[in-house]
């Protein structure tokens, strides 16, 4: 993906350290391809960790544990129902996690053509609110955001909806995600 990446953008690379006298991207860049869980990065600031989540046909699929000195954040990924992510989230102070509602997924699937492979593939390698709620609860994070929501445009799923979803299981806060929101 990095070499594609940079060859559709070496026009534009080139220009830039021909004209801008820019020094060449490519060496600057190091790949560390991950296979499994454990420690990604460390540093005096911040300490990422990855397990391996459940996401077919997506394999490897992975969540994200961030840890700084004052707080730490799971981000689940696209992942079904994960036993790997609650490891991954305990005790973390905010776990940001996908989400499906069940009840809004016929009316999803009803308007497209491929309605049945779109409807086995949310079920497969989806996690629904109320589930999130249960990983959140089972991990005893402070705050579960709820996030990547399926479906994101049905006006008849209001935000309450979705937070009353996770709190059947999760007793912490729990918010619904919006672009740019800050915590």
């Amino acid at each position: 993906m990095t070499k594609l990446f940079f060859e559709m953008n070496a026009y534009d690379i080139n220009t830039r350290i021909q004209n801008e006298g820019r020094i060449p991207l490519a060496p600057l860049v190091h790949v560390h391809e991950l296979h499994n869980g454990g420690l990604v990065m460390r540093d005096e600031n911040l300490a990422v960790t990855a397990t391996l989540v459940h996401h077919p046909p997506v394999v490897p699929a992975f969540a994200y544990r961030f840890d700084a000195p004052d707080r730490s954040i799971v981000i689940s990924g696209d992942t079904a129902f994960s036993e790997n992510l609650i490891k991954l989230a305990h005790g973390a102070d905010i776990l940001v996690h996908a989400v499906f509602y069940p009840p809004a997924l016929d009316r999803l699937v009803a308007r497209v053509p491929n309605a049945p492979a779109l409807k086995a593939s949310i079920l497969a390698h989806q996690t629904s609110a109320e589930d999130a709620g249960r990983v959140a609860q089972a991990a005893g994070v402070k705050t579960l955001v709820l996030s990547h929501f399926v479906p994101a445009d049905d006006p008849e799923v209001t935000d309450q909806m979705w937070i009353e979803a996770a709190r059947t299981h999760f007793r912490g806060s729990v918010i619904v995600g919006k672009d740019l929101l800050e915590l």
